[in-house]
């Protein structure tokens, strides 16, 4: 559900403002509403400096060092740009270790040569020239016409020297290579002492990493709040000759007991009323602990604008369904399962949720692998100890049209919700529409499959038509709404057909997995009989790596069409507008 709102307008003396102001921050409930977009160079060097700041949290947490204490403070200035060129130095080190490395990869080929002798040998007279040569390219006869010296063969390629005087033409097919300006061994050495450096950058970095992270993070936070609150200051609407200072924002009603209770004790002036539409108040989603766990996948999409309905508890049920039809195996299900629970304890408090998710998906994926009778690419019922599932089990047309009837079941809940938001936002005759659509494909569900209504059920499609054409728009006058409603119905009867047929993807995924689940143990089983000794490893090698990049494969996929699914047929249906903001408060914690 989405977290009601309050409008608060706030009437403060010039003087009394900035202490006003710290402590709403400190209270941090109030999402101001900024009466421009002023800025300064000041806010701007404190948005960089955040951003420099994020860089390098980014890079000392990569290092996974143990936090110890340090032993005395640091000035925060310091520390940031040590780190930064520590930063540097690192890149600009890692890049001359590329480059050497591409240097003694064409240097190797020519050995330990001495470029001191090629220019004693140029100052008696004579040329060297370096060439690279397909074997069987290479000429024998040039070593009779020419001073040659073969100095290396790799991968079928000759490398060779050609000695001639500083006059002499030499007719040779052979691709002439640029003489390296240093040894090999000269390179060698020097990209140790490279890495050597990189090394020393390296333990001085983890020596920060596990001293400083915490203090990093506080300044960043420290840095984007006092760039917000100079920015809110900057913004704030003045009026009485600069005398007023007037600030605007918005308030979940949830966080107003301790803003009200010290308003009320300090005396400061406020004023406060329910948003408009047109003010445009900012989403604080509030689910349960299930549906909060697929609010970063709507997010993904959008927030739903303040007056409407979160959609996060409807989509949920259904997003855990599709996800498990998508892989529908009990043995993969199995294995979210246990990784989510074993991992859950091992990782940072904010990954958490995401691994509880993937329990209840798991969950889901063993649901569905019970229904299709599929266990890590087995057939269930070849298997002795479930036995007693034997005959439970669904076969691929079911599973086909089960796909079609759970969609065309989500498509019309969605209507439904589309039919009681309007009604809660605009009233009841805006309600009609989609409710027409509901009783309309109900009622040809029974003429064409179920048969069981009659002369009630074609009475009720007749219903729905008029429901449909009557009222398409309210707002219209009659001949408006009959001229719309026909163009909506085709629109409609069509909409409904495609959206419905869009969910075969969910068998079609499931089937996809199972087959090549089947074929990896199609792969696998006869290396245990056919080779002695090693049949049994190279089966366990064929197992682990082809079922888990099955597991991959077939996990993208069960991710990424039921989020399809959910945004476009069910959000469409269940007419989600969206564009909604987060709530994001004025406080010292801004991140």
């Amino acid at each position: 559900m989405i977290v009601p709102m309050k409008k608060y307008a706030f009437l403060v003396y010039h003087a009394d403002y900035e202490a006003f102001l710290q402590k709403v921050r400190e209270i941090g409930v109030v999402q101001v509403v900024e009466s421009g977009n002023e800025t300064t160079d000041t806010i701007q060097e404190r948005y960089v400096l955040s951003s420099r700041i994020s860089d390098l949290v980014r890079m000392l947490k990569a290092r996974k060092q143990e936090p110890r204490a340090p032993e005395k403070a640091v000035d925060g200035i310091e520390l940031i740009n040590r780190l930064q060129e520590l930063k540097s130095e690192q890149e600009k080190l890692t890049h001359h270790i590329a480059a050497l490395n591409k240097e003694i990869a064409q240097a190797e080929p020519w050995g330990d040569f001495s470029p001191q002798l090629l220019s004693s040998i140029a100052k008696a007279g004579y040329k060297a020239r370096f060439f690279s040569c397909p074997e069987r390219k290479f000429d024998e006869s040039w070593n009779s016409g020419y001073y040659i010296s073969e100095i290396s063969r790799k991968q079928s390629i000759i490398y060779f020297v050609l000695f001639q005087e500083k006059d002499q033409v030499a007719d040779i097919d052979a691709e002439e290579m640029r003489i390296p300006e240093h040894s090999v061994n000269e390179l060698l050495e020097h990209r140790l002492d490279i890495r050597k450096k990189l090394a020393e950058t390296g333990r001085e970095l983890d020596e920060m990493a596990a001293l400083y992270l915490p203090d990093l993070e506080k300044a960043k936070t420290r840095v984007l709040s006092d760039a917000q609150y100079e920015s809110v200051l900057l913004n704030t609407l003045r009026e009485a000759d600069d005398k007023l200072m007037i600030l605007n924002g918005f308030v979940p009603e949830t966080g107003e007991t301790v803003l009200k209770s010290w308003l009320d004790e300090t005396g400061y002036v406020y004023y406060t009323e329910r948003p408009v539409p047109d003010d445009h108040p900012p989403v604080l989603l509030k689910n349960s602990r299930f549906a909060k766990l697929f609010e970063p996948i709507g997010s993904l999409f959008s927030l739903p604008s303040y007056n409407e309905l979160d959609l996060t508890p409807f989509f949920a049920p259904f997003f855990m369904m599709f996800f498990g039809f998508c892989m529908g195996d009990v043995g993969y299900g199995l294995l979210l399962v246990l990784v989510g629970i074993f991992m859950k304890k091992r990782v940072a408090p904010a990954i958490r949720p995401f691994l509880t998710l993937a329990v209840y998906l798991g969950i889901a994926t063993m649901f569905f692998g019970v229904v299709t009778g599929t266990i890590a690419g087995f057939e269930m019922e070849k298997i002795p100890m479930f036995g007693a599932l034997k005959g439970r089990m669904r076969s691929d047309q079911q599973i086909f049209y089960l796909a079609l009837a759970i969609g065309l079941f989500q498509i019309l809940f969605g209507l439904g919700i589309q039919a009681y938001s309007k009604y809660k936002q605009f009233g009841f005759a805006y309600a009609v529409s989609p409710l027409g659509i509901i009783i309309g494909v109900l009622a040809l569900l029974d003429i064409a499959l179920i048969k069981q209504g009659g002369i009630i059920s074609k009475i009720f499609l007749y219903i729905s038509l008029g429901m449909i054409v009557l009222w398409s728009d309210p707002n219209l006058g009659i001949f408006g709404r009959l001229g719309k409603g026909v163009w909506d119905l085709y629109g409609i009867i069509t909409g409904i057909f495609g959206d419905t047929l869009s969910y075969i993807r969910l068998f079609a995924l499931g089937a996809s997995s199972g087959i090549l689940g089947f074929v990896i143990n199609s792969i696998s089983l006869p290396l245990l009989d056919s080779i002695p000794v090693l049949g049994p490893i190279l089966f366990v090698i064929v197992m682990v790596v082809g079922h888990g990049a099955n597991l991959m494969l077939a996990g993208l996929g069960s991710f990424v069409h039921p989020m399809r699914l959910t945004f476009v047929e069910f959000y469409k249906n269940a007419g989600f507008i969206g564009g909604g903001k987060k709530y994001k408060p004025f406080s010292k914690n801004e991140s």
